[in-house]
Formats: C-alpha cells, structure tokens, sequence
C-alpha cells in the first residue's frame, strides 16, 4: 500500500509534474531505485537502493554525491519514499484546474 502526496508546481515551472509515493512494503524495491529515505521522520538521505533482504527489513542504500554506503532497517520507524511522475493528462488537468499553464 502506498500513500501519494503531489508535489506543488510553480507557475512557470517547466519540469515534469511528479508524486512522492511512501514505500510501505519494502520488498517491492529492487537495487537501482532512487530514493529517498527518511530517518526518524526528519533527516533524509537520498540515494540508489544497493541491495536488501529478502523479507525487507533492511536495506542497503548507495548515498548520493558519494558519501558511501549506508544500511537502514524497517524496525527503525525510517520511511522510504520514491517520485513517481504523472502522467501526461493527469499534469495537464491540474495545470487547468490550478490555472498554470507551461509553453512548449
């Protein structure tokens, strides 16, 4: 099960619209997924799942900007979450319905 929470688009802004999806079940990861965790819900370290167990209790994640390799376990209340882009008509009914519009 998973939680969506859509990050906010500034007007003008011409990235891709994208959601933050809480990951609840850790085994649906595989090594290669960027992501961010969330350490007792306030530090974030954000990184390339390397490896993790196979009933997902713990993970080992590649931190970015090369700051080495680090382990994270479920049992520890950490969160995982991952960015999920939207796709294409659903970014373009909130544009409308929040009045932005991006020029291609």
């Amino acid at each position: 099960m998973t939680e969506t929470i859509t990050s906010p688009v500034a007007p003008g802004a011409t990235t891709d619209i994208t959601s933050t999806k809480v990951v609840t079940d850790w085994t649906a990861l595989i090594p290669g997924d960027f992501v961010t965790v969330l350490e007792s819900y306030t530090v974030p370290h954000r990184g390339w799942i390397d490896d993790l167990t196979d009933d997902g209790r713990i993970i080992w994640l590649l931190l970015a900007f090369g700051r080495g390799r680090r382990m994270f376990f479920r049992e520890n209340g950490d969160t995982i979450t991952v960015e999920v882009p939207q796709p294409k008509h659903a970014a373009a009914a909130r544009r409308k319905v929040t009045g932005t519009s991006h020029a291609r």
